[in-house]
């Protein structure tokens, strides 16, 4: 089967990102060998040996599988709560002039912030409060996708159910919510990646034995000043946000394509 010109243009530009891969591995092989401290920069074999030795260990799947499963019940908690209480900003305008600063608060305040508020009170429930950073961030992903969707919904179908009744149970149900989901489908995928993020930093500031994850094990690397170590946590990080965005963007298309 002949090749598209489309296809070969796709082909020829893939390997310009190949070529840019290339260049960073070139900078970092230069740059490690002229320092020659792997306390400053670690060398290509030593961080290559660590990334091994990580994944011979059981722990490091297990870590990755904690925090994964902690950002999940954070999206999860997010969208019931999101859903429930977007729904109302997007019927009563007043109620979403209300939630406005609270959601902004939540947007606005670093991530930090929140942990060392939080942690003297929850500090033996550290999992518990991993959850809750990354609800802090997600939410307003999921609340305002839910306001927006539900705030664009066409003017000729909004009258259509004022007539029949627009805050009636089938009206929100069977109508608003399910027109909504379009953009709440997007939130929920662009959550995932940053709730990740959010997840393992959070793990990285509690710093403790209590709470087993990706922050975790960066968070022992530093202590020991392991950094040949940290390097290949960060790599094993790298590969698993590629794979998550290649989901993501498959999943984007395909929302794309049933959309339009």
């Amino acid at each position: 089967m002949a090749i598209t010109k489309k296809e070969h243009k796709d082909r020829y530009l893939f390997l310009y990102q190949w070529l840019g891969i290339g260049i960073i591995i070139l900078i970092w092989f230069l740059t490690s060998f002229f320092v020659n401290n792997q306390y400053i920069l670690p060398s290509i074999p030593d961080t290559f040996n660590s990334l091994i030795d990580l994944l011979k260990t059981f722990s490091t799947y297990e870590a990755f599988f904690l925090t994964f499963i902690r950002t999940l019940a954070a999206i999860l908690i997010s969208i019931i709560i999101g859903l429930i209480v977007g729904t109302i900003a997007g019927l009563f305008h007043k109620f979403e002039l209300f939630m406005k600063p609270i959601v902004n608060l939540m947007r606005f305040i670093p991530i930090p912030c929140f942990i060392f508020i939080l942690k003297p009170q929850l500090f033996e429930q550290l999992d518990f409060l991993s959850i809750i950073i990354s609800f802090f961030v997600v939410f307003p992903l999921i609340y305002e996708s839910i306001v927006h969707g539900i705030n664009n919904i066409n003017e000729d179908i909004k009258l259509s159910l004022r007539l029949e009744g627009y805050y009636k149970p089938k009206s929100i149900f069977k109508v608003l919510i399910p027109l909504s989901f379009p953009y709440l489908n997007v939130a929920i995928i662009d959550s995932v990646g940053l709730g990740i993020k959010i997840s393992v930093m959070s793990e990285i500031i509690i710093g403790s034995s209590k709470i087993w994850g990706i922050g975790r094990l960066i968070y022992v690397a530093n202590q020991d000043a392991n950094f040949p170590m940290i390097f290949a946590i960060t790599i094993l990080i790298i590969i698993l946000f590629l794979i998550i965005d290649l989901i993501l963007n498959y999943l984007k298309k395909k929302l794309q394509i049933s959309r339009s």
